[in-house]
Parts: structure tokens; sequence; C-alpha cells
């Protein structure tokens, strides 16, 4: 089958879709969609929807509903996750200098008091479903799902088009799938020390496999993958890959896995629907008995 491929710069990082040659018309539609999503809900753009809300703290305002939605699912993977799946980290990511400007200088953040304290009695995030409203009481950042959310969509837009062979890689999160009769996609796995060898490849076809390092976005002494608990970069390991059903989930389990640290990552891994394969610090690894890698 002849494969053609289209690459842009969207979401953050660099995206590659490939499809069949006979389906290449479809490339616009596939950035078109990553391009709403990125215009919508990212955090660097300031007429985004998540901006406005973001700039509106203790406001009730619109909210669409996709934009609920993630609110919600955010809810039930910080339950599932123990809380290391936190998308009221904003804050603390803007302190260590991985603001819009990407300025990675470390500052003070200020808050008011009286909000602060209203974010504890009332909650950080209230849905009004039946109405499409939404009120925050702290400013929220979708990155920990946002590019395995644009996988997910971006597989149902194909298949919904009867398109069933494709391969879409946001930035190192990978959604594929095979074809009847052909053959599965074989995805490398980056080393996490140099970008340009894998540590092993493992066959893709259906799921989705999500990976969280801080070695792309890392400055001085921080990266952006926080603690959700302590509110500070996790340093215990150096890399987790994450295989899921959907790509959402991936996304977001990879970074709870990587920011809850090692051990407690596999502890949190091993109580949720998916394989793991995670390096510490020490260069220890660990590999769920169903992840089907070949290591190098």
């Amino acid at each position: 089958m002849e494969i053609e491929a289209q690459k842009k710069n969207l979401l953050g990082t660099q995206i590659e879709i490939k499809l069949p040659g006979k389906f290449s018309y479809f490339f616009p539609k596939c950035f078109s969609r990553l391009l709403e999503i990125e215009n919508n809900y990212s955090r660097f753009i300031e007429n985004s929807q998540l901006s406005f809300l973001n700039n509106n703290l203790g406001k009730w305002q619109n909210a669409s509903s996709e934009f609920i939605f993630l609110l919600k699912k955010a809810a039930e993977l910080n339950s599932a996750t123990e809380g290391h799946f936190d998308i009221t980290l904003k804050t603390a990511l803007d302190s260590l200098g991985y603001d819009k400007n990407y300025s990675f200088r470390k500052k003070t953040i200020f808050q008011n008091p009286l909000r602060q304290a209203a974010a504890i009695l009332r909650g950080n995030i209230l849905i009004d479903e039946k109405n499409k409203k939404a009120l925050l009481n702290k400013q929220i950042d979708f990155g920990g799902f946002g590019k395995g959310f644009a996988l997910d969509e971006i597989s149902s837009l194909l298949e919904k088009n009867k398109i069933f062979h494709y391969y879409i890689n946001a930035g190192g999160d990978i959604m594929a799938k095979s074809a009847p009769g052909e053959k599965e996609w074989q995805i490398l796995l980056e080393h996490p020390d140099d970008s340009s060898r894998a540590i092993g490849k493992i066959p893709l076809n259906g799921m989705a496999l999500a990976a969280s390092a801080p070695n792309r976005r890392k400055w001085g002494d921080s990266h952006h993958l926080l603690n959700a608990k302590k509110r500070s970069p996790q340093n215990d390991s150096k890399c987790v890959f994450c295989l899921a059903k959907t790509g959402l989930e991936a996304d977001a389990y990879a970074t709870a896995i990587f920011c809850a640290g090692f051990k407690e990552g596999i502890s949190l891994s091993k109580k949720l629907p998916i394989q793991i394969l995670l390096v510490s610090a020490q260069n220890r690894v660990y590999k769920s008995s169903r992840f089907g890698a070949e290591m190098f």
C-alpha cells in the first residue's frame, strides 16, 4: 500500500499524519480540526475559550459541550489517578517560567487570598451542564491530555469517513490502526537520554501510545511535569510509555504516572486499564506484563 505523510506544527509540537495515498485529499480536514482544537483549548492563545475562562475566575461563563466534556474527563481522571492528574497546575507552571511567552524564568505568582479561600470552599471547577456554563476558581491547563484528545478526534474523523489505515503522531503521542491484511505499525521507543536512539519497539494497531518525559521541555533545574501534590518538577523517573485504548487516556495516564514518581507510578499503573514501560532516574526499568515491546 502506498503511504503518504504530511507534517505541521500545531498544539505546541510537530504533528505527523500518514494515510494511504488514495486518501491524501483528507490531510487538510485533519489539520483543520487540529487547528480548531488548538484555537479553542491552548492556554498560550489569548482569545482561546480556555484563556477566556482562565481570565474570568469566579464567574459563570458560557462553555461549549466539548469544553464541559474535557472538564468532566479531567475530574474523572483526577479521581482515577488518586490526584496525580491535575489540570489546575497552570499557576505553578507559570511560576516556573513555562508561560505563554516561554520565558523560562522563575517568578513569584501572587494570588488573591479571598479567591484562594473561595477555591478551597467551593471547589476549583464548577459545571452547569444543562445550561452549558462553567465556573473556574483556579486557572487550568489541558496540556496533560490535550494531544491525546486530538489523537482521538482525528482517529474518529478518519473512521467516520471510512479510512481505517492511518498513523497519527502528536509529538510522541501516537494513535495507529492497520487495515485488514496490512502490517501493524512498528513504533520506536525513544531513548530518554538520546533522542537519536531507541530503547525498543512496539507494534501498534487500534491503540494509543503516549510518552511522558521532561527532556524536550527542560530549562535549568525545571521542567513541565509537576508532581501535583508537591507542585514541583518530578525527577524520580526519566520517561514513561503508556498503552491505552484511547489517546486521551494514554496521554493523561502517562502524565500522571510520570508525575507520581517511579515507585508510586508503578503502584498506580496496576490499578488502571493500561500497560506501561517506566524508566527511573537510576535507569531501572519496569515493564507491565502485557506491554509487548521488543527491547534493544
